[in-house]
C-alpha cells in the first residue's frame, strides 16, 4: 500500500461490487466490457478455490487484482485491473496484463503499476517462480520498472492487423487461396501438438524456454479459435512446418501467433495465404503476431494487404530452484575414509631453511 498526503494505493482481489465501478468509466470512454469482466470475475473465484481442489483438478487458473485510490475526502477510483493467468497447468508459470481503467488523481502510473507487480509476486495463489509480462518497447518508464523488478527482454514481436475491406463486393483480398499439393492446415490436436511444440522451442531461447515450462498438452489447451498447424503429408507421413497459435493476452480482440523453425521454409509462404484468407471468413478477424526479426513473414504479410502495428516486447522473471543433492547409496565421506590415517608420532620439526654454519 502506497500512501501520500491524505491519499492511499491499495490492491485487492477483483470484487462483484467493483464492476459498477468498473462501468461508470467505461461510459465515459473506456473499451472495457462489462461482461467480458463478469466472466474473469467467475475465473477469479475459482482460481481461489483451488486451493481445495485436489490435483486432477488443477488445471489453468485465472487472478485479477485492482489497484484502487482512495480517501477521506473522496470515492474509492479503480485504476488499473491486473490480470494473472498460468501459462501451463502446473502453474509454475504466469502471465500478468496490465489493464489501464483511468487516470491516477494523486499517484504516478509507475507507483502504481510497481505496487500492483509486487502484489502479484508475492501472492499466495500463484506459488510460482516464473513470470512473463508484455510491454510496449518505446514506454521507457514502464520498461525500466519492469528491468529494475527483475524482468529480462526475452524477444520482441509486431502486431499485424487484417486488411481494411475494399468494398462491399470484395470485402478482402482472394488471391492465392489454393494450397498447394501436399499442403494442409489442420485443427490443433493431440497427434500434431508435439511437433508443434517442437517448432516452438527451437524458436526461443533457452531462458524462454525455462521460464515457459511448457509440455505438449498446454499447447493442446490452446486449441480453437482459429489454432492450426501447417502439415506436409508425404507417403503417408505427416510433418508439421508451421503454426497459427491462440494468444490470449488482456481483453484485447483475438490475436494469434505465427510458429515456425528457424530455417525459413519455401511452402510456408505457399501456404500462409489461404490461412490468412480463412481468418478473415471468421465473425471477429484476429490480429497476427510475427517475430520482429522475421523478413519473410513480413513481406508476405505485407503482399496480403495487412497492416502493421505496434512493437511488443515479452519479459520474463525467473527465481531458480535449489536442487537438492541426490544421496548416492555406496559412497562414504571422505572423513570417514581418512579416519585411521594418523600423523607420525611424536610430529617431526620443520627443517630450517637457514645456511649451515
Amino acid at each position: 500500500m502506497a500512501a501520500k498526503a491524505g491519499f492511499r494505493l491499495r490492491v485487492e482481489p477483483l470484487k462483484a461490487g467493483h464492476l459498477s465501478q468498473i462501468a461508470s468509466v467505461s461510459d465515459a470512454g473506456s473499451t472495457i466490457q462489462n461482461s467480458a469482466l463478469q466472466s474473469l470475475l467467475v475465473q477469479s473465484w475459482i482460481s481461489r478455490l483451488d486451493q481445495f481442489l485436489p490435483d486432477p483438478l488443477n488445471a489453468r487458473l485465472t487472478r485479477v487484482l485492482a489497484l484502487i485510490e482512495s480517501s477521506s475526502e473522496s470515492a474509492d477510483q479503480i485504476e488499473s485491473l491486473l490480470l494473472m493467468r498460468s501459462s501451463n497447468r502446473r502453474n509454475s508459470c504466469w502471465h500478468l496484463d496490465a489493464l489501464s481503467i483511468a487516470s491516477s488523481r494523486h499517484f504516478s502510473r509507475q507507483q502504481g503499476l510497481r505496487l500492483l507487480i509486487q502484489q502479484a509476486l508475492s501472492d499466495d495463489i500463484s506459488r510460482c517462480r516464473s513470470w512473463l509480462v508484455r510491454c510496449d518497447p518505446t514506454d521507457r518508464p514502464q520498461l525500466d520498472l519492469l528491468r529494475e523488478l527483475g524482468f529480462q527482454p526475452l524477444r520482441q514481436g509486431r502486431i499485424w492487423n487484417p486488411p481494411v475491406a475494399a468494398s462491399p463486393s470484395s470485402p478482402f483480398p482472394k488471391s492465392n487461396v489454393q494450397l498447394p499439393q501436399g499442403l494442409c492446415w489442420s485443427p490443433l490436436n493431440r497427434d500434431n501438438t508435439r511437433q508443434l511444440l517442437t517448432l516452438e522451442q527451437a524458436s526461443i531461447s533457452p531462458q524462454h524456454r525455462q521460464i515457459l515450462d511448457r509440455q505438449w498438452c498446454d499447447l493442446l489447451d490452446l486449441s480453437g479459435g482459429g489454432s492450426m498447424v501447417l502439415r506436409v503429408e508425404r507417403d503417408g507421413d505427416s510433418q508439421v512446418i508451421a503454426g497459427l497459435i491462440r494468444r490470449p493476452w488482456g481483453l484485447d480482440s483475438p490475436r494469434l501467433e505465427l510458429l515456425r523453425g528457424p530455417a525459413w521454409d519455401e511452402r510456408i509462404g505457399a501456404a500462409l495465404p489461404a490461412a490468412l484468407f480463412q481468418l478473415l471468413s471468421q465473425q471477429i478477424t484476429p490480429s497476427l503476431l510475427v517475430a520482429e526479426d522475421d523478413h519473410h513473414l513480413r513481406a508476405l504479410l505485407e503482399s496480403q494487404g495487412w497492416q502493421e502495428g505496434t512493437l511488443e516486447m515479452m519479459l520474463g522473471r525467473s527465481i531458480w530452484r535449489r536442487v537438492h543433492q541426490r544421496n548416492l547409496g555406496g559412497l562414504r565421506p571422505l572423513e570417514s575414509m581418512l579416519g585411521r590415517l594418523q600423523p607420525q608420532q611424536p610430529q617431526l620439526p620443520t627443517p630450517s631453511l637457514a645456511p649451515r654454519r
